[in-house]
């Protein structure tokens, strides 16, 4: 909300900067003139993935290595739980944090949007809060994977915080490079905002392959959790 109340003062102005072509790409394109790419830069680019892959890979980091390292997974097991059950609960403990988290977004997202005067259509902010969803949930996924297989805290959000951010920064460098361009495919950012959602709304492509990678992480979890030897 606050976001979208400083557009009216200074989208004119900071609109006018000419932003170079490999910083514009980090940003959301570089557009600051219009709500749409004042929102574009502050939220989907910045502030929007920090916030979800950060809640969602600390939090899948410490419910899972970080409850082995602190050896109370004996005590949790020694119930009647399966080991797939007991990460399957922790993952969509984590998905529901993070659809609150999305709710709350939308809501300060159409505020924001009406405090600079419009211009954004509710459909598009519903897209922005779903993409990010997605985005988040696959980041949690990740660090679930590595706690689970590895039952090391500092390893699973690390290790998933480094590769996260490794494929932000391919993602906003490969289409600089037309002989590496294709690597931006490789990355969950492509996927998360390539479709430019707060513009075009809801791309089924982008939340397939994200939602699918979710998936695919969390099974690879429970593999090697049902496999692996825990500490306590």
């Amino acid at each position: 909300m606050l976001v979208g109340a400083l557009y009216p003062s200074l989208g004119n102005s900071v609109g006018k900067i000419d932003i170079p072509s490999g910083l514009g790409n980090f940003i959301g394109g570089g557009d600051l003139a219009t709500i749409t790419g004042w929102l574009r830069a502050e939220i989907m680019a910045v502030y929007g993935p920090l916030v979800f892959a950060g809640i969602a890979i600390t939090s899948a980091a410490a419910s899972t290595a970080g409850e082995e390292e602190s050896r109370i997974f004996a005590l949790v097991l020694a119930h009647p739980v399966p080991r797939s059950r007991l990460l399957l609960a922790k993952a969509l403990a984590i998905a529901l944090l993070l659809a609150v988290l999305a709710i709350a977004l939308f809501g300060g997202l159409v505020l924001s949007v009406a405090i600079a005067g419009g211009g954004i259509a509710v459909t598009n902010l519903v897209a922005v809060s779903l993409h990010l969803l997605l985005l988040g949930l696959a980041a949690g996924a990740l660090a679930l994977a590595l706690g689970a297989g590895t039952g090391r805290r500092s390893l699973a959000g690390g290790g998933a915080a480094g590769i996260v951010l490794a494929m932000f920064v391919l993602n906003g460098l490969a289409p600089l490079v037309q002989a590496v361009s294709w690597v931006k495919y490789l990355t969950v950012f492509h996927y998360y905002e390539g479709a430019d959602p707060i513009a075009r709304g809801v791309d089924p492509t982008g939340i397939v392959v994200l939602a699918a990678l979710t998936v695919a992480l969390v099974a690879a979890g429970a593999v090697g959790f049902a496999r692996r030897d825990l500490r306590g």
